[in-house]
């Protein structure tokens, strides 16, 4: 097979879309993407279209690879192939060539996250250099299995980029994924996140953020706990409090599996929907 690599910012917002999209159709985790989500996705993960790569077969895009940065740091993601492409080293010269780029740029260290499941990806990463890090879980809770009642605490909802100025950091003691970054998470606030805490006398001892639940679902991106009240105490009234105010399936992705927090959404009946690996290559 005969096939180039370009540069992603050589094809439109629809293209890459569109060709994400159909790369991703038959994976446990499809994407859905229109152009307008995905120009937004490149802003809030700070990625680099001129660097990142399209695999082109004749005038057909057959593959893409996108590359973020931040300072030091990079992140590849959208790693993808269409279904009859795959198995002939589209995916190995994406990789390479965002890697390579990632060095021009001054990167000192990917990351990436990477299904549990695909086997196939992992031993192609590993066998470029990549090592194995952190595991990460998706954890949802039903909504068939209805509230949690008890008596309401303040909840309040409160103003995402005012929770993340002032507990972000020093209420999350793992490290984000790259999604859930702050950096991310202030983009987030531009297109309707919202914020809920539970407030005692000194103000919020647990946040989290998310959009109003829509179709059944309700996409969470940040839960945090102010350690020193403790994940039984604020956690609990947290999550209860949410569970009473929307009769919906909350997710929240890529929770680093030593996080506290993973006990108390155990202990609250959520589950585990999918796992992925944090991998890294240093440059």
């Amino acid at each position: 097979m005969s096939y180039s690599l370009i540069s992603a910012s050589e094809s439109s917002s629809r293209q890459l879309a569109d060709l994400l999209n159909a790369c991703y159709e038959d994976y446990d985790t499809p994407i859905r993407f229109h152009s307008g989500q995905f120009d937004f996705f490149v802003r809030a993960h700070d990625i680099l279209l001129e660097q990142s790569l399209a695999a082109r077969d004749g005038d057909e895009l057959i593959g893409l690879a996108l590359l973020a940065r931040r300072g030091e740091r990079g992140w590849v993601s959208g790693l993808g192939v269409l279904p009859d492409h795959r198995r002939q080293g589209v995916a190995r010269a994406l990789m390479t060539g965002v890697i390579e780029n990632a060095r021009e740029l001054g990167v000192k260290r990917l990351q990436l996250e990477v299904l549990s499941s695909n086997r196939s990806a992992i031993d192609l990463y590993t066998d470029l250099g990549w090592r194995m890090g952190r595991e990460l879980l998706v954890w949802e809770r039903p909504a068939f299995q209805g509230p949690l009642p008890i008596h309401r605490e303040r909840w309040v909802e409160t103003p995402p980029d005012f929770l993340l100025a002032n507990y972000f950091d020093a209420w999350h003691e793992e490290r984000p994924c790259w999604q859930r970054e702050k950096d991310t998470l202030l983009r987030y606030t531009d297109i309707g996140m919202k914020g809920w805490a539970i407030v005692r006398d000194d103000g919020p001892v647990a946040y989290l953020l998310g959009f109003a639940p829509r179709n059944g679902r309700m996409p969470l991106m940040d839960v945090a706990v102010d350690p020193a009240v403790g994940y039984k105490s604020a956690g609990r009234a947290l999550l209860q409090n949410l569970h009473l105010a929307f009769n919906t399936t909350p997710q929240l992705p890529n929770e680093p599996v030593a996080s506290k927090l993973n006990f108390l959404f155990a202990a609250m009946a959520y589950q585990v929907v999918l796992r992925q690996n944090e991998m890294t290559l240093d440059l």
